[in-house]
């Protein structure tokens, strides 16, 4: 080795040197390198469990519409038989009711139970304009 007060630097220092710095310039891309990779690598870890995250939730919400549309369905079957229930109750009372009023017509019990039904299931008797029109027509002799 050269003495260092003399100011004179010998090639194998001059070599050392460069390898040196080659040697942190190369470490040094190595751990950038490595720094990116590790932030694509989180992010694609990300993404991926994000994914999955978001297959889950669409499966569990195709699985409660599909329940939700059985629900429904065994529902609107439901109230058609209680509506056609109903609806043949209403018909039978109504068959009793004009007996009984022709045996008893101040009967208060009958009285209520029809002002119920009446309310319940209003009858209108009014006859809407264009039939009462076609109506009339239907009346008419043809000119």
């Amino acid at each position: 080795m050269a003495d260092p007060t003399s100011g004179n630097i010998t090639p194998g220092e001059v070599g050392g040197y460069l390898g040196g710095a080659l040697a942190i310039c190369m470490a040094l891309g190595k751990g950038i390198a490595w720094a990116i990779n590790w932030r694509d690598t989180r992010a694609q870890t990300r993404t991926a469990k994000l994914d999955a995250w978001q297959n889950e939730l669409k499966e569990r919400e195709k699985l409660l519409a599909d329940k939700v549309d059985q629900r429904m369905d065994e529902l609107e079957h439901q109230v058609g038989a209680l509506t056609v229930a109903v609806d043949k109750w209403r018909m039978a009372f109504h068959l009793v009711a004009a007996e009984l009023l022709q045996r008893h017509p101040q009967s208060a019990a009958l009285m209520q139970a029809q002002s119920i039904l009446a309310e319940a299931f209003p009858v209108v008797l009014t006859v809407p304009a264009d039939m009462e029109e076609t109506l009339g027509k239907i009346g008419r002799p043809a000119a």
